[in-house]
């Protein structure tokens, strides 16, 4: 039996109500390998449009070649953050082929190494040293411009509000959500990498989605937060979540008490032979 992921159930779920999405990616590295929005985007060319925005120019080749059948797509070259200038710090394109964790067998070269690049520094310091890679001679330093979305979302002359604000900015997830003008964008869905904050973080962004009337899940490492106002669609999209959560506990129940009666089978098999 296979649990869909609580994203992909919501996404299926919103674009079968609205039938045209506006979806934002901040961090969007190539655009595809591990991302879990491709192919939902590509399979829906005439129904998405859809912002990559990436901060790492080496990328930018990649992430356009990924998406260059997609005839509703732009991608911007910044970061979200507080007005001004941000420093990133990410690996060394000569280091790149050196950086290949056991998560990242099958992709290309390019993409693990560059998926660690972070506003925090301690974060790639830590993913190097566990690869047995020296940090000090590993690590660029980029200076990038920093726009909030709202800025740059009107620079672009983008449509709002937006359907779906997805994130992957290595620990600098909340940063970036706080500089979302969630008021102004209002995405009906958010997707974050949560695991790597800290307890503290996820409790205080936590605390500011519920502000903003979102309702947060979990999923995996990720969270989800979905508007949660008193609309048609936002009723519908929280209510497929709950429900998932509550199928996904029940199979984990199933699952469990089916190993204990095999258990228990095979124990019955060997005291009667």
């Amino acid at each position: 039996m296979r649990i869909h992921n609580k994203y992909q159930l919501a996404l299926t779920t919103l674009i079968g109500i609205k039938y045209q999405l506006n979806i934002v990616i901040v961090g969007a590295n190539d655009g595809k390998t591990n991302d879990p929005i491709y192919c939902f985007a590509m399979g829906r060319l005439g129904a998405t449009n859809i912002l990559l925005i990436e901060p790492n120019k080496l990328l930018l080749p990649y992430l356009q070649s990924n998406y260059s059948a997609h005839p509703s797509h732009q991608i911007a070259n910044c970061a979200i953050g507080k007005e001004g200038t941000l420093t990133l710090y990410a690996v060394k394109q000569e280091v790149w082929n050196r950086f290949q964790p056991a998560y990242a067998i099958g992709w290309p070269s390019y993409r693990a190494a560059t998926g660690i690049t972070s506003a925090i520094k301690s974060h790639l310091e830590k993913a190097l040293m566990d690869q047995n890679l020296d940090p000090d001679s590993a690590i660029d330093i980029i200076n990038i411009p920093a726009k909030e979305l709202k800025t740059l979302l009107e620079e672009l002359k983008w449509p709002t509000p937006i359907d779906v604000l997805q994130i992957d900015a290595e620990g600098y997830d909340n940063v970036v959500i706080y500089n979302s003008n969630l008021n102004y964008t209002r995405p009906k869905l958010i997707y974050f990498e949560s695991h790597n904050m800290s307890q503290e973080k996820s409790k205080s962004l936590k605390q500011y989605l519920s502000e903003q009337q979102y309702s947060t899940y979990k999923v995996g490492g990720d969270s989800l937060a979905i508007d949660s106002r008193i609309n048609p669609t936002c009723i519908s999209l929280n209510a497929i979540a709950s429900m998932h959560t509550v199928i996904q506990s029940i199979y984990h129940v199933i699952r469990k008490l089916f190993v204990v009666i095999k258990g228990l089978i095979e124990k019955g098999e060997k005291e009667y032979t």
